[in-house]
């Protein structure tokens, strides 16, 4: 996106809502950058979206007021993480996850552990540097799609690497019969990147 803006003349700095790990997607990345008025936007837009074909597309652009930022800003942020129970596919890997179907009713009993506001330190990368680790969830919930499983998460907010880590002891939490535990982990290894997608920003 920065060589994008680049290549038609805006060199201001980009900044985005969610900073994520290497591999993951976004379906909803809201993205700011400053730059002069005489930009007619659908223009702008179509420049930007012909630099960055194949792996980036620009859905929307309009304007804000100059305090606005959109990390800063946001009120909460969704994640969905796919799981795929068909036979793996080199073509599909760098998207989804391949994984035995799952008990969904279980899956959801492990995941409604999550709802509501914990301290989700066991839940996070070791070395993230933040204020707290105290995150509000409203939405933990697994459906099946097709041969699909999409687990949907909403909080005020993630810590690093989370999302893939609730993931993981969710799994791990049906596999053994073991509740969730936010003193103990099941599991401090974060499911792949790939399955992980950042499906919107709210403010």
């Amino acid at each position: 996106m920065r060589t994008a803006l680049g290549r038609v003349g805006i060199f201001a700095p980009l900044i985005s809502s969610s900073r994520t790990d290497k591999g993951v997607h976004a379906l909803r990345q809201v993205s700011c950058v400053e730059c002069t008025v005489h930009w007619e936007l659908p223009r702008l837009k179509e420049l930007i979206n012909r630099h960055c074909a194949p792996y980036i597309f620009v859905q929307h652009i309009s304007p804000v007021p100059r305090d606005f930022h959109p990390r800063y800003d946001a009120v909460a942020r969704s994640y969905r993480y796919v799981l795929n129970h068909e036979r793996p596919s080199p073509f599909l890997s760098d998207f989804c996850v391949f994984y035995p179907r799952v008990d969904l009713a279980a899956l959801n009993a492990a995941l409604a552990n999550f709802i509501g506001e914990h301290d989700f330190r066991e839940f996070m990368k070791s070395g993230s540097d933040i204020k707290s680790p105290v995150r509000k969830l409203y939405v933990a919930r697994a459906y099946s799609f097709r041969n699909l499983t999409l687990i949907n998460f909403k909080a005020n907010g993630f810590l690093r690497a989370q999302v893939r880590l609730m993931v993981a002891n969710a799994l791990k939490s049906v596999q053994s019969g073991r509740k969730i535990s936010f003193s103990r982990a099941l599991s401090r290894i974060p499911f792949p990147p790939n399955g992980l997608y950042l499906s919107s920003v709210s403010y």
